[in-house]
C-alpha cells in the first residue's frame, strides 16, 4: 500500500539567499509522496526571478492576503496531501529521513496531529546551534500554563486546517492563535514525535528583539480569548523558553 501523502507549504517575501536552502532540503529528502507548495508575496529582492525559474513545483502569487498567515491559508487550499507541515523560506529540515520517519510515525498512532522538536542556529552559521526547543506529551491542561509545541514542527491533517483557518489578525502571533484553537479541540487526538523536525534561522519576527513588545501584546489578546488567567499564561509562556538557550 502507497504511503500518505504528505504536503508542506512554504510562505515566502524576500527570501533570498536562504530560500534556495529551503527548497533543497525538501527536494532531499528521501520520502517519495511529497508535494511543496510555495506562496509568495511581492518581494524587493529576486524572490520572484527565483521561483519563476524552478521546476516541478506549484507555485502561486498572493496578491490579496495582509500577512504570511493569510498566505499559508491560500496553500492550503492548494494542498492535495493527506496531511500538511510547514518549513519557513530561511528553515531546513533537520536531516534527510525527516519527513520518511514522520510518515512512519502517522501511520502508525493513527493521529490527527502529530508535532516534535526543533533547533534554532545562527542567521548566517547554520551550524551553530542557538537554542532547542524541546516539546512533551500532550496534555490539554498544560496550554493554559504557556505550554505549546513548536509551530514549524506540527503536521496535520488537511481536513484539520481546512478546518481551523490561521487568523489575520495578529500579524507575529498568528501561529500561537492558531495552535490553541487546535490543541484546545478535545475531538483531535495528539501525539508527540519526539525527534527534531527543523532547523529555524533566527532573526524570524517571532524572535526579534525589536518586536518583543509587538508580539507581547498580540499574545495577550490571544491567550485573554482563550483562558481567564491569559496574564500568567504568557508569563509563564516567557519564562519556559529559558530553558531553550542552556
Amino acid at each position: 500500500m502507497e504511503k500518505l501523502k504528505i504536503s508542506i507549504i512554504t510562505v515566502v517575501k524576500n527570501g533570498m539567499p536562504y530560500l534556495s536552502e529551503a527548497i533543497s532540503s525538501f527536494d532531499s529528502q528521501t520520502y517519495i509522496n511529497k508535494e511543496h507548495i510555495i506562496v509568495y508575496s511581492k518581494s524587493e529582492d529576486q524572490t520572484e526571478n527565483f521561483l519563476l525559474s524552478l521546476k516541478n513545483k506549484k507555485i502561486i502569487k498572493d496578491e490579496k492576503s495582509n500577512n504570511k498567515f493569510g498566505s499559508l491559508n491560500l496553500a492550503i487550499k492548494n494542498c492535495s496531501g493527506e496531511y500538511i507541515g510547514v518549513l519557513h523560506a530561511d528553515d531546513f529540515f533537520y536531516d534527510k529521513e525527516t519527513l520518511s520517519e514522520i510518515a512512519d510515525f502517522i501511520i502508525k498512532e493513527k493521529s490527527d496531529v502529530i508535532y516534535g522538536n526543533i533547533k534554532f542556529c545562527s542567521k548566517i552559521n547554520k551550524n551553530k546551534i542557538k537554542r532547542v526547543w524541546k516539546s512533551s506529551s500532550y496534555k490539554k491542561s498544560k496550554l493554559k500554563y504557556g505550554w505549546m509545541p513548536p509551530h514549524t514542527s506540527i503536521f496535520a491533517k488537511r481536513e484539520v486546517l481546512f478546518n481551523n483557518n490561521y487568523s489575520e489578525n495578529f500579524p507575529i502571533s498568528g501561529d500561537y492563535d492558531f495552535i490553541l484553537k487546535i490543541f484546545l479541540n478535545e475531538k483531535y487526538k495528539f501525539s508527540f514525535f519526539d525527534k527534531y523536525i527543523i532547523i529555524m534561522r533566527t532573526g524570524g519576527d517571532s524572535t526579534k528583539l525589536s518586536l518583543f513588545f509587538r508580539k507581547l501584546k498580540q499574545d495577550l489578546v490571544i491567550s485573554k480569548k482563550y483562558f481567564n488567567n491569559y496574564i500568567l499564561c504568557i508569563i509563564l509562556k516567557i519564562l519556559r523558553k529559558i530553558n531553550q538557550f542552556f
